[in-house]
């Protein structure tokens, strides 16, 4: 048995609970209730991350619930299936922003107009072509300049690296931003930019279609999203489940992330407990009391 909260295997039975075995990691001090579920929830863990799963997957709401029924025999209404996504989707979001793909640096760049009900909006992102890895997504109302600006600057704290080379498609934002982030280096570090790509060109961005086409499949079964926020929280975990979940058939079945160097299951499961080992770890170190340093007297 291990920890749910840091995955130490230093667990002690710690009393009972209305009759129910408790355990006290001595690593991270957390006492644990029910070992099989995430920290602060009462449902079993698998049972949340195969509906975050399913409902990336493409199933709605409402029949992801129903596949819960089927496969775990736990009735969950529709409202804790959307809590637990729009929870873990920002939750594992923030966490995967800190790992460092090693990616080839060739970005194909573009945006897509996405409609739901109530909500039009634009979808920026940037892919890099050789991982399929979604380095930097953006959402915005418009297609003005500072929206293509945030998002390279994005991209550039996602990769840690400046790329070599950024294909754009004729949107003029998209000059003006290369030249705000990336005009500030000597000439020889610039990434090349090269405008007017498309399907037909020699250089096509065929491999961010192929994306967008993806997404729009997604976004078809949502229903009644009106909040710019709610939607860009639901991108983010999108994103998530592109990079790290969903294999691909031209990287021979690993995901982008795989791709890119961060050997990690291709689970939910395994992405929320990874993401919460990293919160303990971190809680853990801005805890630990600061070491003195000595103090040095000089001799008269």
């Amino acid at each position: 048995m291990m920890c749910k909260y840091c995955g130490s295997e230093k667990l002690v039975k710690n009393g009972k609970v209305r009759g129910k075995q408790t355990y006290l990691c001595k690593n991270c001090g957390h006492r644990i209730v029910n070992p099989k579920s995430f920290p602060n929830m009462k449902t079993e863990s698998r049972v949340i991350a195969t509906a975050i799963d399913l409902y990336y997957e493409g199933l709605s709401v409402r029949k992801v619930a129903n596949q819960l029924k089927k496969i775990f025999g736990v009735q969950s209404s529709q409202v804790s299936v959307w809590n637990w996504i729009m929870k873990y989707s920002k939750f594992v979001t923030d966490f995967v922003e800190t790992l460092k793909p090693q990616l080839v640096g060739i970005y194909k760049v573009d945006e897509t107009a996405i409609k739901t009900r109530g909500l039009n909006a634009w979808f920026w992102e940037i892919i890099d072509q050789d991982t399929k890895f979604l380095v930097a997504s953006h959402l915005s109302r418009s297609r003005p300049i500072k929206e293509a600006i945030a998002l390279f600057e994005k991209s550039v704290k996602v990769a840690k690296r400046k790329p070599l080379s950024i294909y754009v498609d004729g949107l003029p934002a998209y000059i003006k931003a290369y030249n705000k982030v990336f005009r500030t280096l000597r000439k020889n570090d610039r990434p090349e930019f090269i405008r007017r790509v498309g399907l037909r060109a020699v250089n096509s961005n065929n491999t961010v279609e192929r994306l967008h086409g993806t997404l729009k499949d997604r976004i078809k079964p949502m229903r009644g999203l009106k909040d710019m926020e709610t939607v860009r929280t639901l991108l983010e975990g999108w994103v998530v489940h592109y990079n790290y979940i969903r294999p691909h058939q031209t990287l021979k079945g690993r995901t982008p992330a795989q791709a890119c160097g961060i050997e990690m299951e291709n689970d939910w499961h395994t992405l929320i407990t990874e993401t919460t080992k990293n919160m303990v770890a971190m809680e853990k170190r801005l805890n630990e009391p600061r070491k003195e340093e000595p103090i040095l007297v000089m001799a008269k």
